[in-house]
C-alpha cells in the first residue's frame, strides 16, 4: 500500500510528508520504501488514492531532457494539486526541480521509443 507520512517525528528521517510504501500490522504501518524498517501508528499514514507512477530507485529522465538520464530520491505530496511529485538526482547531484507525472517518462519507455524509431 501506498501513503503519505504525516508523522512530524518522522521529520528528521525526512519521511513527514513523504509518500511511502507500507504493510500494516496491529495498528502500525511498517514502511517499506523509502527507508525499511521504520514503524509509524497507522493513523499518522494517509492512504494514496492510486500508487505513484514512479517509485523510489527508478531511472526516468525530463520529457524536455530526453538525453538526460536520473534517478527518482524523493516522492512528496503535492497537497494543493493532489498528486506526487519527484525530486530525481543526475550523476549523483540532486536536481532542485520538481518533477510531476506528466514532466517525467521511465527510462524503459525511453529506450522502447529510441528502438522504435530505428525500425
Amino acid at each position: 500500500m501506498w501513503g503519505i507520512c504525516l508523522d512530524s517525528k518522522a521529520l528528521e528521517d525526512g519521511l513527514f510528508q513523504a509518500v511511502v510504501q507500507y504493510k500494516t500490522d496491529n495498528h502500525k504501518a511498517l514502511v517499506i520504501l523509502p527507508e525499511a524498517n521504520y514503524e509509524v501508528d497507522i493513523k499518522r499514514i494517509r492512504e494514496l488514492p492510486a500508487p505513484p507512477r514512479f517509485v523510489y530507485g527508478q531511472q526516468v529522465s525530463p520529457c524536455n531532457h530526453p538525453d538526460m538520464t536520473g534517478v527518482i530520491i524523493g516522492i512528496r505530496w503535492h497537497f494543493k494539486h493532489n498528486c506526487c511529485f519527484y525530486t530525481i538526482s543526475v550523476n549523483g547531484k540532486k536536481k532542485s526541480k520538481r518533477y510531476f507525472d506528466n514532466d517525467l517518462i521511465s527510462a524503459i519507455d525511453k529506450t522502447a521509443m529510441i528502438d522504435r524509431q530505428k525500425i
